[in-house]
């Protein structure tokens, strides 16, 4: 009877660590989204407005700054033009901040890439795609961002 205590005891600790590992190891999940997060050069990284992505072997830092406009046709109507949104990023170098703008269009008049500091940032994509029905509020956006070393 003795020995069936100590052996549950044993199987409960276990399963409790087992449990708390589980746990931790979740913590650190979407965090590119939610929090301040690293990330690759060459990768494609989903930076959240008012957070963070952080390069520790460049002392790199890139954040967005602010969602100057988004004209972006809504995926539920037909438009003339597919419209542009306009995103300001900063980016700190090494102890250097830079602000430049990204574009979702593309193109000679909305550049969607630029190289700065020797990098060159391309804005992929920006989250969510606006619908005719709903404003999209600052806080939703995300820009999908491609970071390669020149």
């Amino acid at each position: 009877m003795l020995k069936n205590k100590i052996n549950m005891k044993r199987i409960s600790i276990f399963f409790a660590a087992l449990l708390l590992v589980f746990g931790l190891s979740n913590c650190s999940k979407d965090n590119d989204l939610t929090g301040d997060s690293s990330f690759k050069l060459n990768d494609t990284l989903k930076l959240a407005i008012d957070k963070s992505a952080i390069n520790n072997e460049e002392q790199l830092t890139i954040s967005i700054d602010s969602v100057l406009s988004d004209s972006r046709c809504p995926s539920d109507v037909v438009c003339v033009w597919e419209g542009n949104a306009e995103v300001r990023f900063l980016l700190n170098n090494d102890g250097k901040k830079l602000k430049f703008i990204l574009n979702s269009h593309g193109g000679d008049n909305y550049p969607s890439d630029t190289t700065i500091s020797g990098y060159y940032i391309k804005m992929v994509e920006l989250h969510p795609y606006p619908v005719s029905t709903s404003k999209i509020a600052n806080s939703e956006y995300v820009a999908d961002l491609l970071i390669k070393k020149e």
